[in-house]
Protein backbone atom coordinates (compact mmCIF):
# COMPACT_ATOMS: atom_id res chain seq x y z
CA UNK A 1 0.00 0.00 0.00
CA UNK A 2 1.09 3.71 -0.99
CA UNK A 3 -0.24 6.30 1.40
CA UNK A 4 0.98 9.89 1.06
CA UNK A 5 -0.19 13.15 2.09
CA UNK A 6 1.93 15.90 1.00
CA UNK A 7 1.95 19.64 0.36
CA UNK A 8 3.62 22.76 0.00
CA UNK A 9 4.70 25.37 -2.75
CA UNK A 10 7.95 25.05 -4.74
CA UNK A 11 9.06 26.43 -8.35
CA UNK A 12 7.27 25.47 -10.98
CA UNK A 13 9.47 23.29 -13.15
CA UNK A 14 7.90 24.55 -16.72
CA UNK A 15 8.18 27.67 -15.56
CA UNK A 16 11.34 28.57 -14.00
CA UNK A 17 13.43 28.02 -16.97
CA UNK A 18 11.97 31.04 -18.42
CA UNK A 19 13.97 34.44 -17.23
CA UNK A 20 10.72 36.99 -16.56
CA UNK A 21 8.21 34.59 -14.63
CA UNK A 22 9.14 33.27 -10.54
CA UNK A 23 5.58 31.54 -10.60
CA UNK A 24 5.53 29.09 -7.52
CA UNK A 25 3.91 26.08 -7.60
CA UNK A 26 1.25 24.89 -5.22
CA UNK A 27 0.79 21.15 -4.86
CA UNK A 28 -1.77 18.62 -2.61
CA UNK A 29 -1.19 15.38 -3.14
CA UNK A 30 -3.46 12.75 -1.15
CA UNK A 31 -3.71 9.14 -2.08
CA UNK A 32 -3.89 5.96 -1.07
CA UNK A 33 -2.70 3.24 -3.49
CA UNK A 34 -3.10 -1.03 -3.47
CA UNK A 35 0.70 -2.27 -3.71
CA UNK A 36 0.40 -3.79 -6.96
CA UNK A 37 -0.58 -3.16 -10.49
CA UNK A 38 0.47 -0.12 -12.55
CA UNK A 39 -1.24 3.40 -12.05
CA UNK A 40 -0.93 6.16 -14.47
CA UNK A 41 -0.18 9.07 -13.20
CA UNK A 42 -2.43 11.74 -16.26
CA UNK A 43 -2.74 15.28 -16.98
CA UNK A 44 -1.89 18.03 -19.10
CA UNK A 45 1.94 19.56 -19.59
CA UNK A 46 2.52 21.72 -15.96
CA UNK A 47 -0.43 19.99 -14.18
CA UNK A 48 2.07 18.40 -11.45
CA UNK A 49 2.79 14.39 -12.48
CA UNK A 50 6.50 15.10 -12.27
CA UNK A 51 6.34 16.78 -9.15
CA UNK A 52 3.92 13.98 -8.11
CA UNK A 53 7.18 11.46 -9.25
CA UNK A 54 9.68 13.20 -7.52
CA UNK A 55 8.16 13.94 -4.22
CA UNK A 56 7.83 10.30 -3.97
CA UNK A 57 11.10 9.23 -5.14
CA UNK A 58 12.60 11.65 -2.07
CA UNK A 59 14.49 13.86 -5.12
CA UNK A 60 12.38 17.00 -3.89
CA UNK A 61 11.52 16.71 -0.40
CA UNK A 62 7.83 17.84 0.18
CA UNK A 63 7.65 21.08 2.77
CA UNK A 64 5.01 18.98 4.82
CA UNK A 65 3.57 15.38 4.50
CA UNK A 66 3.71 11.59 5.41
CA UNK A 67 4.66 9.56 3.22
CA UNK A 68 4.40 5.49 4.00
CA UNK A 69 5.00 2.40 1.46
CA UNK A 70 4.37 -0.87 1.75
CA UNK A 71 4.05 -0.55 5.66
CA UNK A 72 7.71 1.39 5.88
CA UNK A 73 7.49 5.01 6.52
CA UNK A 74 9.36 7.20 4.32
CA UNK A 75 8.73 10.68 5.42
CA UNK A 76 6.86 11.57 8.46
CA UNK A 77 7.40 14.28 10.74
CA UNK A 78 10.52 12.95 12.34
CA UNK A 79 11.64 10.67 9.42
CA UNK A 80 13.03 11.63 5.70
CA UNK A 81 14.18 8.49 4.09
CA UNK A 82 16.74 9.54 1.42
CA UNK A 83 16.38 7.98 -2.30
CA UNK A 84 18.62 5.45 -2.15
CA UNK A 85 17.61 3.90 0.58
CA UNK A 86 13.87 3.86 -1.16
CA UNK A 87 14.40 0.94 -3.36
CA UNK A 88 12.99 3.06 -6.64
CA UNK A 89 13.45 2.38 -10.10
CA UNK A 90 13.10 5.69 -11.82
CA UNK A 91 13.09 5.95 -15.63
CA UNK A 92 12.84 9.67 -16.23
CA UNK A 93 11.46 11.55 -19.31
CA UNK A 94 15.52 11.89 -21.05
CA UNK A 95 17.43 8.68 -20.51
CA UNK A 96 20.34 9.95 -18.25
CA UNK A 97 23.05 7.73 -19.44
CA UNK A 98 26.48 7.37 -18.17
CA UNK A 99 28.02 8.70 -21.58
CA UNK A 100 31.66 7.20 -20.93
CA UNK A 101 30.29 3.76 -20.36
CA UNK A 102 29.23 1.11 -22.86
CA UNK A 103 25.10 0.17 -22.86
CA UNK A 104 26.49 -3.33 -20.85
CA UNK A 105 27.49 -1.27 -18.38
CA UNK A 106 24.80 1.09 -17.70
CA UNK A 107 22.31 -1.62 -17.75
CA UNK A 108 24.57 -3.51 -15.25
CA UNK A 109 25.23 -0.06 -12.93
CA UNK A 110 22.73 -1.08 -10.68
CA UNK A 111 23.84 -4.32 -9.95
CA UNK A 112 27.21 -3.47 -9.14
CA UNK A 113 28.32 -3.63 -12.71
CA UNK A 114 30.58 -6.86 -12.93
CA UNK A 115 28.36 -9.79 -14.52
CA UNK A 116 31.15 -12.01 -13.75
CA UNK A 117 29.89 -11.54 -10.25
CA UNK A 118 25.98 -11.70 -11.09
CA UNK A 119 24.04 -14.88 -10.31
CA UNK A 120 23.39 -16.66 -12.82
CA UNK A 121 19.42 -16.37 -12.41
CA UNK A 122 20.07 -12.10 -12.81
CA UNK A 123 22.04 -12.92 -15.25
CA UNK A 124 19.83 -14.64 -17.29
CA UNK A 125 17.63 -11.81 -16.40
CA UNK A 126 18.94 -9.32 -18.12
CA UNK A 127 19.43 -10.98 -21.19
CA UNK A 128 15.69 -11.88 -21.13
CA UNK A 129 15.16 -7.64 -20.62
CA UNK A 130 17.41 -7.11 -23.52
CA UNK A 131 16.23 -9.37 -26.20
CA UNK A 132 12.48 -8.41 -25.11
CA UNK A 133 13.66 -4.65 -25.42
CA UNK A 134 15.45 -5.14 -28.72
CA UNK A 135 18.58 -3.51 -27.64
CA UNK A 136 20.84 -6.90 -26.94
CA UNK A 137 22.37 -5.96 -30.56
CA UNK A 138 23.75 -2.40 -28.96
CA UNK A 139 25.45 -3.40 -25.64
CA UNK A 140 29.14 -2.71 -27.06
CA UNK A 141 28.07 0.67 -28.25
CA UNK A 142 28.02 3.91 -26.27
CA UNK A 143 24.77 6.29 -25.31
CA UNK A 144 25.57 9.31 -28.37
CA UNK A 145 26.05 6.02 -30.72
CA UNK A 146 22.17 5.66 -30.40
CA UNK A 147 19.29 7.56 -30.67
CA UNK A 148 16.85 9.30 -28.54
CA UNK A 149 14.16 6.56 -28.61
CA UNK A 150 16.81 3.75 -28.14
CA UNK A 151 18.69 5.28 -25.25
CA UNK A 152 15.40 4.93 -23.55
CA UNK A 153 14.91 1.51 -23.78
CA UNK A 154 18.10 1.18 -22.51
CA UNK A 155 17.10 3.54 -19.40
CA UNK A 156 14.38 1.26 -19.55
CA UNK A 157 15.97 -2.29 -19.21
CA UNK A 158 18.47 -0.84 -16.36
CA UNK A 159 15.52 -0.01 -14.20
CA UNK A 160 13.77 -3.58 -15.09
CA UNK A 161 16.84 -5.39 -14.93
CA UNK A 162 17.13 -3.97 -10.57
CA UNK A 163 13.51 -5.46 -9.71
CA UNK A 164 13.16 -3.10 -7.68
CA UNK A 165 10.30 -2.72 -4.99
CA UNK A 166 8.65 0.77 -6.73
CA UNK A 167 8.83 1.66 -10.59
CA UNK A 168 8.16 5.13 -11.41
CA UNK A 169 8.08 6.25 -15.21
CA UNK A 170 7.98 9.74 -16.31
CA UNK A 171 6.94 9.45 -19.97
CA UNK A 172 9.54 7.18 -20.93
CA UNK A 173 8.12 6.25 -24.65
CA UNK A 174 7.22 9.73 -25.85
CA UNK A 175 9.86 9.36 -28.58
CA UNK A 176 8.72 6.09 -29.73
CA UNK A 177 5.53 5.79 -32.66
CA UNK A 178 2.41 4.18 -31.38
CA UNK A 179 2.81 1.39 -32.74
CA UNK A 180 6.32 0.79 -32.21
CA UNK A 181 5.63 1.32 -28.45
CA UNK A 182 2.77 -0.67 -27.95
CA UNK A 183 5.07 -3.96 -28.19
CA UNK A 184 7.29 -2.36 -25.34
CA UNK A 185 3.95 -1.21 -23.48
CA UNK A 186 3.06 -4.61 -23.25
CA UNK A 187 6.05 -6.61 -22.13
CA UNK A 188 6.42 -3.78 -19.10
CA UNK A 189 2.90 -4.55 -18.03
CA UNK A 190 3.52 -7.98 -18.43
CA UNK A 191 7.20 -7.92 -16.33
CA UNK A 192 5.44 -5.78 -13.93
CA UNK A 193 2.95 -8.03 -13.00
CA UNK A 194 5.07 -11.06 -13.23
CA UNK A 195 7.94 -10.07 -10.74
CA UNK A 196 5.35 -8.09 -8.37
CA UNK A 197 6.68 -4.60 -8.68
CA UNK A 198 4.13 -1.92 -8.46
CA UNK A 199 3.98 1.14 -11.13
CA UNK A 200 3.82 4.71 -11.19
CA UNK A 201 3.60 5.51 -14.57
CA UNK A 202 2.93 9.50 -15.72
CA UNK A 203 1.71 10.03 -19.38
CA UNK A 204 -0.17 12.87 -21.28
CA UNK A 205 -0.96 10.35 -23.86
CA UNK A 206 -4.09 8.92 -23.10
CA UNK A 207 -2.97 6.00 -25.63
CA UNK A 208 -0.09 4.88 -23.90
CA UNK A 209 -2.70 4.72 -20.04
CA UNK A 210 -4.76 3.25 -22.03
CA UNK A 211 -2.60 0.08 -23.20
CA UNK A 212 -0.81 -0.16 -20.06
CA UNK A 213 -2.64 0.86 -17.20
CA UNK A 214 -5.67 -0.39 -15.40
CA UNK A 215 -6.21 2.61 -12.87
CA UNK A 216 -5.50 6.16 -13.09
CA UNK A 217 -5.05 9.10 -10.52
CA UNK A 218 -5.88 12.33 -12.48
CA UNK A 219 -4.14 15.67 -11.74
CA UNK A 220 -4.71 18.97 -12.15
CA UNK A 221 -3.04 22.02 -10.78
CA UNK A 222 -1.18 20.23 -7.86
CA UNK A 223 -3.99 18.68 -6.84
CA UNK A 224 -6.25 15.04 -7.39
CA UNK A 225 -9.55 15.49 -9.47
CA UNK A 226 -10.08 11.98 -9.78
CA UNK A 227 -8.83 8.58 -9.49
CA UNK A 228 -9.98 5.13 -10.43
CA UNK A 229 -10.50 2.56 -13.41
CA UNK A 230 -9.20 3.56 -16.40
CA UNK A 231 -12.49 2.18 -18.19
CA UNK A 232 -14.49 4.05 -15.76
CA UNK A 233 -12.85 7.95 -16.03
CA UNK A 234 -12.71 7.76 -19.88
CA UNK A 235 -16.34 7.92 -19.98
CA UNK A 236 -16.99 9.95 -17.38
CA UNK A 237 -18.69 12.96 -18.64
CA UNK A 238 -17.15 15.30 -15.83
CA UNK A 239 -14.03 15.01 -17.13
CA UNK A 240 -11.95 16.39 -19.98
CA UNK A 241 -10.93 12.61 -20.88
CA UNK A 242 -14.47 12.53 -22.46
CA UNK A 243 -14.29 15.37 -23.97
CA UNK A 244 -10.81 14.86 -25.74
CA UNK A 245 -10.78 14.68 -30.11
CA UNK A 246 -9.95 10.98 -29.39
CA UNK A 247 -11.71 10.32 -26.55
CA UNK A 248 -12.57 6.66 -26.16
CA UNK A 249 -14.24 4.05 -24.42
CA UNK A 250 -12.35 0.65 -23.32
CA UNK A 251 -14.60 -2.28 -23.33
CA UNK A 252 -13.37 -6.06 -21.65
CA UNK A 253 -13.91 -8.89 -23.59
CA UNK A 254 -12.25 -12.82 -24.35
CA UNK A 255 -11.39 -14.24 -27.81
CA UNK A 256 -13.92 -16.91 -28.80
CA UNK A 257 -12.62 -17.28 -32.07
CA UNK A 258 -10.64 -16.95 -35.19
CA UNK A 259 -11.95 -16.86 -38.46
CA UNK A 260 -8.93 -17.26 -41.01
CA UNK A 261 -10.65 -17.47 -44.25
CA UNK A 262 -11.90 -13.89 -43.46
CA UNK A 263 -8.74 -12.87 -41.30
CA UNK A 264 -10.78 -12.13 -38.65
CA UNK A 265 -11.51 -12.55 -34.96
CA UNK A 266 -14.52 -13.30 -33.08
CA UNK A 267 -14.81 -11.72 -29.66
CA UNK A 268 -17.33 -12.06 -26.71
CA UNK A 269 -18.28 -8.83 -25.18
CA UNK A 270 -20.97 -10.26 -22.12
CA UNK A 271 -23.57 -12.39 -24.38
CA UNK A 272 -22.89 -10.44 -27.08
CA UNK A 273 -20.26 -10.67 -30.28
CA UNK A 274 -17.52 -8.25 -31.88
CA UNK A 275 -15.52 -8.42 -34.67
CA UNK A 276 -11.88 -7.02 -34.97
CA UNK A 277 -9.28 -7.58 -37.51
CA UNK A 278 -7.23 -11.19 -36.90
CA UNK A 279 -5.48 -10.82 -33.66
CA UNK A 280 -2.30 -13.38 -32.48
CA UNK A 281 -4.02 -13.80 -29.39
CA UNK A 282 -5.49 -17.76 -27.50
CA UNK A 283 -8.61 -18.77 -27.12
CA UNK A 284 -9.88 -17.42 -24.07
CA UNK A 285 -7.52 -14.73 -23.46
CA UNK A 286 -9.00 -11.42 -22.28
CA UNK A 287 -8.30 -8.39 -24.50
CA UNK A 288 -9.34 -4.36 -24.44
CA UNK A 289 -10.89 -2.81 -27.04
CA UNK A 290 -10.11 0.97 -27.58
CA UNK A 291 -13.68 2.60 -29.25
CA UNK A 292 -13.10 6.13 -30.21
CA UNK A 293 -16.67 7.74 -29.67
CA UNK A 294 -16.65 9.58 -33.31
CA UNK A 295 -16.59 6.60 -34.10
CA UNK A 296 -19.65 5.12 -32.79
CA UNK A 297 -22.94 5.29 -34.83
CA UNK A 298 -26.37 5.40 -32.65
CA UNK A 299 -29.55 4.02 -34.15
CA UNK A 300 -33.29 3.52 -32.26
CA UNK A 301 -33.77 0.67 -35.09
CA UNK A 302 -31.56 -2.23 -35.40
CA UNK A 303 -29.71 -1.88 -38.40
CA UNK A 304 -30.23 -4.36 -41.45
CA UNK A 305 -28.56 -5.26 -44.17
CA UNK A 306 -25.46 -3.58 -43.44
CA UNK A 307 -21.35 -3.77 -44.48
CA UNK A 308 -20.75 -3.12 -40.28
CA UNK A 309 -20.16 -6.00 -39.06
CA UNK A 310 -20.37 -5.18 -35.54
CA UNK A 311 -23.84 -3.57 -33.77
CA UNK A 312 -24.29 -3.94 -29.89
CA UNK A 313 -27.73 -3.36 -28.05
CA UNK A 314 -27.28 -1.07 -25.42
CA UNK A 315 -28.96 1.36 -22.94
CA UNK A 316 -28.69 5.21 -22.72
CA UNK A 317 -27.36 5.85 -19.04
CA UNK A 318 -26.51 9.70 -19.37
CA UNK A 319 -26.78 12.33 -21.93
CA UNK A 320 -24.66 15.64 -21.72
CA UNK A 321 -26.51 18.62 -21.47
CA UNK A 322 -25.19 21.26 -24.02
CA UNK A 323 -26.27 23.71 -26.36
CA UNK A 324 -22.84 23.04 -28.64
CA UNK A 325 -23.47 21.41 -32.32
CA UNK A 326 -22.12 17.49 -30.77
CA UNK A 327 -22.98 15.79 -27.90
CA UNK A 328 -21.94 12.89 -25.65
CA UNK A 329 -23.92 9.77 -24.37
CA UNK A 330 -23.19 6.99 -22.60
CA UNK A 331 -24.52 3.92 -23.42
CA UNK A 332 -24.26 0.86 -20.89
CA UNK A 333 -23.81 -2.56 -22.72
CA UNK A 334 -23.27 -5.65 -20.14
CA UNK A 335 -22.48 -3.69 -17.13
CA UNK A 336 -19.72 -1.52 -19.64
CA UNK A 337 -20.11 1.74 -21.10
CA UNK A 338 -19.33 3.29 -23.85
CA UNK A 339 -18.81 6.63 -25.05
CA UNK A 340 -20.65 7.93 -28.46
CA UNK A 341 -20.52 11.47 -30.05
CA UNK A 342 -23.00 12.77 -32.29
CA UNK A 343 -24.67 15.65 -33.31
CA UNK A 344 -27.54 17.35 -30.95
CA UNK A 345 -29.42 17.67 -34.17
CA UNK A 346 -28.98 13.75 -34.53
CA UNK A 347 -29.96 13.58 -30.68
CA UNK A 348 -33.33 15.51 -31.08
CA UNK A 349 -34.43 14.10 -34.17
CA UNK A 350 -33.87 10.30 -32.84
CA UNK A 351 -35.86 11.53 -29.49
CA UNK A 352 -32.84 9.90 -27.35
CA UNK A 353 -33.76 9.37 -24.14
CA UNK A 354 -31.90 8.20 -20.86
CA UNK A 355 -33.00 4.44 -20.63
CA UNK A 356 -33.95 4.07 -24.11
CA UNK A 357 -32.20 0.95 -25.68
CA UNK A 358 -30.26 1.92 -28.40
CA UNK A 359 -28.40 0.13 -31.17
CA UNK A 360 -24.60 1.42 -31.82
CA UNK A 361 -22.39 -0.07 -35.13
CA UNK A 362 -18.94 0.88 -35.19
CA UNK A 363 -16.29 -0.96 -37.81
CA UNK A 364 -13.65 -3.44 -37.05
CA UNK A 365 -11.03 -1.44 -38.47
CA UNK A 366 -12.07 1.95 -36.07
CA UNK A 367 -11.20 -0.34 -33.50
CA UNK A 368 -7.56 1.29 -33.06
CA UNK A 369 -5.34 -0.48 -30.83
CA UNK A 370 -6.27 -3.91 -29.02
CA UNK A 371 -4.32 -4.62 -26.19
CA UNK A 372 -4.02 -7.65 -24.04
CA UNK A 373 -5.55 -7.08 -20.87
CA UNK A 374 -3.48 -5.93 -17.36
CA UNK A 375 -6.13 -6.96 -15.23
Amino acid sequence: MLELALSGRLQNAHTAKAAHTHHAFTYDFKLSLAYEGITAIYGSSGEGKTTFLRLISGLQRPHQGRLIFNGKVWQDEQTFLKTENRDIGYVFQESRLFNALTIKANILYGLGGKWKKLAPETQALVTEVCQQLGISEWLNRYPEQLSGGQQQRVALARALVCRPQLLLLDEPFSSLGEQGKLSLLHYVANFTRKHQIPCLFVSHSRFEIEALASYAVLLKQGKIIAQGEVAELVTRLDLGLSHEEQSTSLLKATVRAHDHEFSLTELCLGNQIVWVQQIDVAIDQAVSLRIFSKDVIVSTLEPVESSVLNHLIGTVSEIELTQASRVLLVITIDEQKVLARITRKSLINLGIKIGQKVYIQFKSVGLGAISISNT
